[in-house]
Order: structure tokens, then sequence, then C-alpha cells
């Protein structure tokens, strides 16, 4: 098991940016490799996701959601991985996520995909920009 945390300060309220990543739907807009998110039920999301050019299908549970501060979830399908995303405000408009993630896949890597993911919530967040699926 592989695990990876990082963090980034993001200029804008948390009201707002909770508000963003509570869009489970939205998740490929920031994290590349995810194609696509569904909507099972409040709780579960079937997903598409292409970690090395194969789509994989799975489902994830949200296991915890504290408005404001804090979303967990994890997967229900082969090829286990779980994670936690809070939120701290700072000041003046700005706010602290701090992503952690626990994974069987890409052990070399996981640290700087997290890094690249929260980059990309940054910009999307900031300047409405979405990451491109070749990133």
């Amino acid at each position: 098991m592989n695990a990876a945390q990082q963090f980034v300060v993001v200029k804008a309220p948390l009201e707002r940016v909770y508000e963003q990543w509570s869009r489970i739907e939205d998740l490929p807009k920031f994290i590349p490799p995810l194609r696509e998110v569904r909507r099972i039920d409040d709780a579960h999301f079937s997903y598409t996701w292409r970690p090395n050019g194969d789509d994989q299908h799975g489902v994830f549970h949200i296991v915890l959601q504290i408005p404001g501060r804090r979303i967990a979830w994890r997967t229900m399908s082969e090829g286990f991985m779980s994670g936690v995303v809070s939120f701290e405000p700072r000041f003046q408009e700005e706010t602290e996520v701090t992503l952690k993630i626990r994974s069987i896949f890409d052990p070399p890597s996981l640290s700087q995909r997290v890094e690249e993911y929260l980059r990309n919530f940054k910009r999307l967040v900031e300047n409405g920009e979405a990451a491109s699926a070749g990133s």
C-alpha cells in the first residue's frame, strides 16, 4: 500500500472551494486519468479511469462528508484506493486544501500525481481552467 499527502492554498473562500470539490461528477476536470464520474446515489459513484492507457471501471463510496471541512472515499472494486480531502480556512479569502491518497496503484509517482491534481484544482477554482485529458 502506498500513501501520499500534499496541500495547496487556493485563493478563494472556503465555501466556494468546498463546493467545487463536492461536485463529484466534476472530478475529471482536475484529475485527468478520470474520464467520467456518474452519481449512482448520494454516496456511490461509478467511474471510468485510465491510469495507464486502458480504461478501467469501478465504483467508489463517499464514507464521510462533513460540509465545509472534509470528504473521504474508498473504491469498492478491485484495485484498492482511498482518500480524504480536507479544507481549512486561511487568511483573506484563502483556503488550504490537503489531499491524502492511499493506493495499490502507481507507487513511484503517487505523490507527484497528488501534487498535480491539487495544482489542477487550484487553477480550476481560481481561473476556471480545467485540466486537459492529455496531462
